[in-house]
């Protein structure tokens, strides 16, 4: 022990010596491995560890063999370049003998190793000795591999599983479920084992996850089961349990369930939605869908043209478009024109025919009268066609013996067989044939010249045997990479390219002495060398029309094909990836695409029924579903699914035609012209008017119940004639429009002595059509009410022998939207007066005065039978006839002073006994237009305007009848009407 004390001062003083000594050499790290002649360092460590087992252990020694440079005092860690994320190191290096340089590598307190984040270190170090100063050694290297633990549970993808099972049926898999690992290292992170805690004998889960039975199962026993199951990776760690319901089925069918089988639809309710809770299930054992694909489509074929858009007729309907006036309609009725009646057509109403083409011997030769049949360099050629599966000629199949099938064609007429121009299907191709005619070409060169002639469409549409509308439009001035052609197609632009549209060029055509005519066919083309049609069409052809000279716009063609009945869809926005959905041009077919049912199912719940029309066309629409799944390569197509959409009918709208039923005049005044419906009003309201009273609603019911339709056409309509007069204006349903008004005669019109006259002009300028027969008049083409009250209003009734008249009717009733609604009937009596002499037009005022004494006797005893009848409106009639007797003879006398009155009282001289009556009862109107009919001395006969009816006589003549509605109507004469009073003249030449 002294030994040990007596040492240890000595140690310490040699020491202090030793630091005050020179520091000669650098330490030096050993190691067995060397990695870029440096001294090398391997260790490891578990994630969780704090010390790294180095291979070999680090050591280090210093070449000074006196004082503190000896000694090695620690290590430093260099800068770590490669691993910027890891400055500082989580490393420290603890020397644990100085004079060896023993040392071991340990985490730092406060730091952890994650072998997700980092995997492993490589740094260098340096030995420093105690000397003073210190020296460092050279660098070594350290690598340390970070070992991972199982420190991650595993998860599984889903908080639950759902599945439904078939009863009585062995699954191989029923759901797969599918856990996942945190854990970096493959030892941890895979999962080897999937448990089910519930200890089940019917089930069993794989390995690999997928949950199957052992046996069957019954429906009767269980509805469902809830299963618990875990996963367990291949450190050991097992997850958290995860719930597996499983709903059981009592028989499996493939396809749809929930669908009803009638949607009702009601008009103005917006969308309807057509499988809101439905569901597609799916039974094949070893199917796993790659594809579901779902495609609805709205069938209304039966409907007009494929939807419900035939509210108006063809021409009605290019009226509201816009479309120009100037086209040629090459299928007119058959009422119309005399050259289109072969051609068989369907049921329709007459203003709106479908044209059927067998394709064997029909077709309609368009005469030269009726259009001029050349085309030049800009034209429309338009029209709603059907055409479906053309057979090749003689059972080959080779599309060059596909028949050609003409819509239309122009040709030579005889001699030879050249085709001006045409239009045809040829098996799924649509060509236009355009030869430039001989007058079109400036020049002996230009005959020379190639230009395009033959344009090909390669289409899907061309043989679907579905309805298309067909416009072309071609200008050749503005040639560009189609050839000044434009193709639209249920008024989309056909984008072409070079598989699906060609040019091929030709001739001009040769002016030639063979030919002295041409024919223009529809539906085949004539062969004027053989005098025989060839290339018939067989389909479905309406409103053809060809636009000469300009082009009809893009607008108007889009107009055209406008269809508000449609199904809808607005989840776009929702769609997950890998789902896609498209609809046709009409929007009558929708169809889905996904990889899962789920998502297919989420998506039909969104699809809607959408009709925009007003009175949309009561009935039912079939609705069809087609199914297919792709699975492993095949195609696993469902049963079709057939439902039905019943648009239910809407209440029709009041249509009512009112105005004073009854007109009467002096027989002379039909030969001048009456205008016979001058007061009508037509009236049109979606809804019925609303009562002000219980009483007109319990009249408005009984009306509904009981009594003829007749009776009610007639009650509504004085019911509604009543809430006019009420009210001064009514309004109106401004989407109302008329396509139809007739005038019926009743009996029928001797068209050599009278007749309807049509206000042409003012029917051009509103673009309405008429036709005129023996029955009466048809007023066609769509159009607002007030612009049909204005021509209505100016139809006159002309008769040329009014003698030979003694009443008639006319009968007026309107209608809209192809007929469907039809108007109360308005029937107007016209009854002609006899009880005087129609005074004949005067040549001269010497004639007129030869015969007054005769006129004015008989006049006299008329008035004083008249002054003595108890009946006022009889009083009235012999009152006019014995003034405008009386005033032909005035005017005779006095014409000047007759010029400047209109209307006069007439008072006898009372000194004069024998020709004295009282005028206190007795009233004469003077009828103006004796006034005009004085002023044509010379003979010709007076032009009338169009409203030569006098306004002012019916006021006076109608008696019970009513009072005219006209505004400028001036007032009746009656006592003291004139500002000088009664009228008085020199009867002694008499």
């Amino acid at each position: 022990m002294a030994h040990f004390v007596l040492v240890l001062p000595f140690l310490l003083f040699s020491n202090v010596l030793a630091l005050s000594e020179r520091n000669r050499y650098r330490p030096v790290i050993w190691s067995k491995l060397i990695e870029q002649d440096k001294p090398a360092f391997h260790g490891m460590i578990k994630e969780n560890g704090r010390k790294v087992e180095l291979r070999p252990p680090l050591s280090a020694s210093d070449a000074d063999e006196e004082g503190g440079a000896r000694f090695i005092c620690r290590y430093v860690i260099l800068k770590n370049r490669r691993h910027p994320r890891t400055v500082p190191l989580p490393f420290d290096i603890i020397v644990r003998n100085k004079l060896t340089g023993e040392a071991e590598i340990r985490v730092r307190e406060g730091e952890s190793l994650d072998f997700e984040q980092h995997r492993a270190y490589k740094f260098g170090i340096v030995a420093e000795d105690c000397g003073s100063p210190p020296k460092q050694s050279t660098k070594a290297y350290v690598e340390i591999s970070v070992l991972d633990v199982n420190d991650h549970a595993p998860k599984f993808d889903n908080e639950s599983y759902f599945a439904y099972m078939e009863e009585g049926k062995m699954y191989d898999s029923i759901v797969e479920v599918h856990a996942s690992d945190k854990d970096g290292s493959k030892t941890f992170r895979d999962i080897c084992n999937y448990e089910l805690l519930s200890h089940n004998e019917l089930f069993e889960i794989t390995p690999e996850g997928v949950l199957r039975n052992k046996e069957p199962v019954n429906y009767n026993v269980h509805r469902n089961f809830i299963l618990e199951a875990v996963a367990v990776d291949c450190g050991g760690r097992r997850s958290a349990p995860v719930f597996i319901n499983l709903a059981l089925l009592e028989h499996c069918r493939s396809g749809w369930s929930g669908l009803p089988d009638v949607v009702h639809y009601k008009a103005g309710q917006g969308q309807k939605m057509l499988a809101k809770g439905s569901t597609l299930r799916l039974c094949e054992d070893d199917c796993q869908p790659a594809s579901v694909n779902v495609k609805l489509t709205l069938a209304n074929s039966h409907i007009g043209k494929g939807c419900d858009r035939d509210t108006y007729s063809i021409n009605s309907q290019r009226k509201l478009c816009g479309a120009s006036g100037d086209s040629n309609d090459l299928l007119p009725n058959p009422g119309s024109s005399g050259w289109s009646h072969n051609i068989p057509t369907d049921d329709g109403f007459e203003m709106d025919r479908i044209y059927s083409f067998d394709g064997e011997n029909t077709a309609l030769e368009v005469p030269q009268n009726a259009f001029n049949h050349t085309l030049h360099k800009r034209f429309t050629i338009s029209a709603w066609l059907r055409h479906g599966y053309t057979q090749a000629v003689s059972g080959r199949t080779s599309r060059a013996k596909l028949p050609k099938e003409h819509i239309v064609c122009m040709s030579d007429g005889d001699g030879m067989n050249r085709h001006h121009y045409s239009l045809y299907f040829h098996g799924e191709k649509l060509v236009l044939l355009l030869r430039k005619e001989a007058e079109d070409v400036s020049s002996p060169e230009e005959m020379q010249v190639f230009r395009p002639a033959e344009f090909r469409w390669r289409l899907t549409t061309t043989q679907d045997d579905a309805w298309h509308h067909y416009a072309l439009n071609v200008d050749l001035s503005d040639e560009d990479e189609d050839g000044g052609v434009r193709l639209y197609i249920d008024g989309k632009l056909v984008i072409t390219n070079d598989k699906n549209f060609e040019i091929i060029d030709d001739w001009p055509l040769h002016k030639t002495k063979k030919v002295h005519s041409t024919k223009l066919i529809v539906g085949a083309c004539w062969q004027g060398g053989e005098n025989t049609f060839s290339h018939y069409y067989k389909g479905y052809m309406a409103g053809l029309f060809i636009l000469k000279g300009k082009t009809e716009s893009e607008r108007v063609i889009h107009c055209l094909n406008n269809c508000k009945e449609n199904l809808d869809f607005h989840a776009i926005s929702d769609m997950s990836s890998g789902t896609s959905v498209s609809f046709n041009n009409d929007m009558t077919e929708f169809t889905i695409s996904s990889r899962t049912v789920e998502e297919v199912n989420r998506l039909m719940g969104q699809v809607a029924y959408v009709n925009a029309r007003s009175f949309p066309t009561p009935g039912y629409r079939n609705l069809t579903i087609e199914t297919s799944i792709i699975c492993e390569g095949q195609t696993i197509v469902l049963p079709l699914v057939e439902r039905r959409i019943l648009v239910e009918e809407q209440r029709e709208p009041m249509f009512i035609i009112t105005g004073y039923s009854n007109l009467t005049r002096m027989v002379y005044e039909f030969e001048l012209g009456l205008r016979v419906f001058h007061d009508i009003r037509i009236f049109a309201r979606s809804q019925p008017l609303e009562d002000d009273d219980d009483e007109e609603d319990d009249d408005f019911m009984s009306i509904e119940e009981g009594g003829t339709s007749t009776d009610k056409a007639a009650k509504l309509a004085q019911k509604f004639s009543k809430k006019m007069m009420e009210q001064s204006t009514l309004p109106k349903d401004e989407s109302f429009l008329i396509d139809e008004c007739h005038v019926i005669a009743d009996p029928p019109l001797n068209l050599f002595i009278e007749h309807l006259s049509m206000p042409s002009e003012l029917m051009e300028t509103h673009d309405l059509e008429w036709t005129e027969t023996n029955t009466g008049v048809v007023i066609k083409n769509a159009d607002t009410i007030p612009n049909y009250e204005n021509v209505i209003r100016n139809i006159h009734y002309y008769h040329n022998k009014p003698e030979n008249l003694a009443n008639r009717t006319l009968t007026l009733y309107c209608s809209s939207q192809n007929q469907r609604f039809t108007s109360t009937k308005f029937i107007e009596r016209l009854v002609a007066v006899h009880q005087a002499p129609a005074p004949a037009r005067p040549a001269n005022i010497k004639q007129n005065t030869q015969n007054a004494r005769q006129i004015l006797t008989q006049s006299k005893a008329d008035a004083v039978h008249a002054a003595a009848s108890s009946s006022l409106g009889m009083v009235a009639i012999i009152v006019v006839c014995v003034g405008f007797l009386l005033f032909m003879i005035v005017l005779g006398v006095i014409r000047i002073h007759a010029a400047h009155r209109r209307t006069q009282t007439v008072r006898v001289d009372h000194d004069n006994q024998d020709m004295e009556w009282d005028n206190s009862e007795l009233n004469i109107t003077i009828n103006p237009l004796e006034k005009e009919m004085f002023e044509y001395e010379d003979g010709a006969a007076p032009t009338f305007p169009e409203d030569s009816d006098s306004e002012e006589e019916e006021s006076s003549m109608q008696g019970d009848y009513g009072d005219s509605t006209e505004d400028d109507e001036p007032p009746a004469v009656g006592k003291g009407g004139q500002a000088g009073g009664d009228l008085e003249w020199d009867n002694t030449s008499f």
